[in-house]
């Protein structure tokens, strides 16, 4: 019988859970930002604004009960109600570059995802697991399903954090497609005057053969 279990409502263990959804958090931001500059695909942009945009994003943690303490081992099962606000403007500025892509909105990817979403708000219970070690003097913390609302959070950051560069490149393939088709253009004309100056020459040619012919 372990004598050692921490309560749910522990003020560090709870300072811990804010600690690793942010934690979790800037690690799938960091690898996002990896991948972008590999394939060259934000260099118009500031890769250190992806993570600070993260810096606006708010956890808040309420109601916190015990599921169960296992009496042969110092682990708890808690849950809490968690949720995570994403600021208004970003949210609005995802869906933008979402739409340039024809990707899901966040709402709709919510859904996919089976995550609570609503007015740029996430509502999730939270379940983790605590464990003291066995001096006592640190606190350990398992999360279990907050998986799906990572991932939310992340995109939604991400397409925002793209939008301006996809406008960018959406002005660029624009100017690309004027530049092809004044190209497309000219070439045609070019060919249309070629043709015509190879009907005069042509033309020209036939006078002078009857010029011959009349002669001799």
């Amino acid at each position: 019988m372990f004598s050692k279990h921490l309560k749910c409502d522990d003020e560090s263990a709870n300072q811990l859970i804010h600690s690793i959804l942010k934690d979790d958090l800037n690690k799938t931001l960091e690898k996002e930002l990896k991948q972008l500059i590999a394939d060259g695909n934000i260099k118009d942009l500031d890769p250190s604004k992806l993570k600070i945009t993260a810096q606006n994003v708010k956890f808040t943690t309420t109601d916190s009960r015990t599921d169960f303490i296992d009496p042969n081992s110092p682990k708890t099962q808690c849950s809490i109600d968690l949720n995570i606000t994403i600021p208004a403007d970003l949210v609005k500025k995802s869906d933008e570059a979402r739409a340039k892509v024809n990707s899901d909105s966040v709402e709709q990817q919510a859904n996919k995802l089976d995550v609570s979403f609503s007015n740029n708000k996430i509502d999730l219970v939270l379940n983790y697991e605590l464990q003291p070690s066995d001096s006592g003097e640190k606190v350990f913390a398992v999360l279990k399903n907050t998986g799906n609302t990572n991932r939310l959070v992340a995109d939604t950051l991400t397409y925002a954090f793209l939008k301006p560069q996809i406008e960018k490149n959406e002005i660029r393939s624009i100017e690309a497609a004027k530049k092809q088709a004044k190209s497309t253009e000219q070439a045609a004309y070019e060919a249309t005057v070629a043709a015509e100056d190879a009907v005069v020459a042509a033309d020209a040619a036939t006078i002078d053969t009857d010029d011959y012919y009349s002669e001799y």
